[in-house]
């Protein structure tokens, strides 16, 4: 392997020992009342351990386990350095795996994730070209990561990781919050 790449293999296994958080639910409590379906939609495959709908479930039928199962290592690039982190994680973890911080508040240190749960989009970044959030979406193989997204337009999300299905009208040149009945 070339030396210029970051490996942060070690560090993930002594900090973390290959154990991440996972949910599952638990069909004796679901309700099916498709909150997670509907509003809290996971982007993803398989479970990357963000936790976004383990905190939207209403009736707490999610349930957070340690999966401890083998992950193999996929390459990254950030900012044009090329990193090597463990699949499933979610672009935030890897990010911090890289050397990266993130902070609560604005402009304090590192990048932004005050929610952590997809729904105000602070925490996008520019993965192939695409305005992403970091805290919900997992890492793929070869992704390419630019974390300055300030010359991006931005979206027009007002509410949890998907806009509301009926009655409202989404002003795409708004940032956040604004909507109007219809």
């Amino acid at each position: 392997m070339d030396s210029s790449i970051f490996d942060p293999t070690r560090v993930f296994l002594e900090k973390r020992q290959a154990m991440h958080p996972m949910v599952v639910v638990d069909r004796s409590i679901c309700r099916r009342c498709n909150l997670c379906r509907d509003v809290s939609i996971c982007v993803n495959a398989n479970c990357v351990g963000c936790l976004a709908c383990y905190y939207a479930c209403p009736y707490e039928a999610r349930r957070i386990v340690e999966d401890g199962s083998e992950r193999r290592f996929i390459r990254i690039s950030v900012d044009g350095v090329e990193y090597t982190v463990p699949e499933r994680i979610t672009l935030k973890e890897a990010l911090k795996l890289c050397g990266y911080s993130f902070d609560v508040f604005p402009g304090r240190s590192g990048l932004y994730s005050p929610c952590g749960l997809g729904g105000c989009w602070a925490c996008s970044i520019l993965v192939d070209g695409v305005l992403t959030r970091s805290c919900i979406t997992g890492v793929r193989d070869r992704m390419k990561i630019e974390t300055n997204g300030s010359d991006t337009a931005p979206l027009g999300i007002i509410h949890g990781p998907e806009p509301p299905t009926v009655g409202v009208k989404l002003l795409p040149s708004l940032k956040v919050g604004v909507w109007i009945n219809m």
